[in-house]
């Protein structure tokens, strides 16, 4: 996803843009300013892609803040944006990416987005994950994503559907589990406004989690997303007897059982959920301790049989 400041004296200029680049829905607007030096002071730590830059500015104008914010930050792309055409030679000698008369039709302002995206080297992509074993948790390439939840619904809602691992729920269902003291309009309104919450903040984050709606479901898509919910469960040996190689995926899957289900949460519907996944922990664990007993390895026998009685 591009990220993108902007700059404008305007504020109702910088709230137009904005809104018009949230319903693009490929850009990350990092910040907005009326003051061209305070973002100037910003734009090295924020590293934007692009920046789009109004010219008729108080004290400092946007020709003249040009060179000063490709100082701070050379990679960044330029974009003026002017209800004057006057400027717009003196725009490109400056290599300006382009130049956009106010007010921007959104079918112009796309055509630049596009220019800039042939320009950007290919995004590395880094492993989402979602962890439900022990506090609930984002990760991106192994290193956690904490998200100041706007409410601790929404927060509850993603850990709700990674618990039904990529199956769609009816949102009607999701807002009586949610909310089941409220009414049935009462609880689909608090619904709506969550997950409209929770799409929001999660953009807001740079993450690009696959929350897909269809005919009045929704679900989390997990085929670029590891979840450990699934990842232990693929990794269940079939069978009762464990061989050298169901062994070592049952050790897989007894590893990723840090901890209870989204310990430190108490959501009455994970309350079942979590004893299940507790009690095949203690069974698997348990078939360990009587594979390791069997190969006379007498350390790793203790250590399952240890793990399998920890909460009985």
């Amino acid at each position: 996803m591009i990220t993108a400041i902007l700059i404008d004296d305007e504020y109702y200029a910088l709230e137009g843009l904005k809104q018009d680049l949230d319903d693009l829905g490929t850009v990350r607007v990092l910040g907005t300013y009326e003051n061209g030096q305070e973002a100037l002071s910003q734009v090295a730590d924020l590293r934007p892609d692009l920046i789009f830059l109004d010219i008729e500015m108080p004290e400092t104008n946007g020709l003249e803040l040009f060179d000063q914010l490709l100082e701070a930050h050379p990679q960044a792309a330029i974009v003026f944006v002017s209800a004057y055409n006057q400027y717009a030679i003196q725009a490109f000698e400056l290599n300006a990416m382009d130049y956009l008369l106010k007010p921007v039709l959104p079918e112009r302002l796309e055509k630049t987005l596009k220019r800039l995206e042939k320009k950007l080297p290919p995004p590395i992509q880094k492993q989402l994950s979602l962890h439900c074993f022990g506090h609930f948790a984002i990760q991106v390439g192994g290193e956690e994503i904490v998200i100041p939840w706007r409410t601790k619904k929404a927060e509850e809602l993603l850990a709700y559907l990674a618990c039904l691992k990529g199956q769609f729920v009816a949102k009607e269902k999701l807002a009586g589990t949610l909310w089941p003291e409220l009414s049935r309009e009462k609880s689909q309104s608090n619904f709506y406004l969550t997950f409209h919450y929770l799409k929001k903040q999660l953009t807001e984050a740079g993450l690009e989690l696959p929350i897909e709606s269809e005919r009045g479901k929704v679900r989390l898509n997990l085929k670029n997303l590891e979840l450990d919910l699934a990842c232990f469960e693929e990794k269940l040996p079939p069978t009762d007897q464990l061989s050298e190689k169901t062994a070592a995926l049952a050790e897989s899957a007894a590893a990723l059982y840090r901890a209870p289900l989204l310990d430190g949460h108490y959501y009455e519907w994970s309350m079942a959920m979590g004893w299940r996944y507790e009690m095949t922990y203690q069974e698997l664990t348990k078939k360990l301790a009587v594979y390791y007993q069997k190969r006379g390895d007498s350390h790793k026998a203790a250590y399952y049989q240890k793990a399998s009685t920890r909460q009985e």
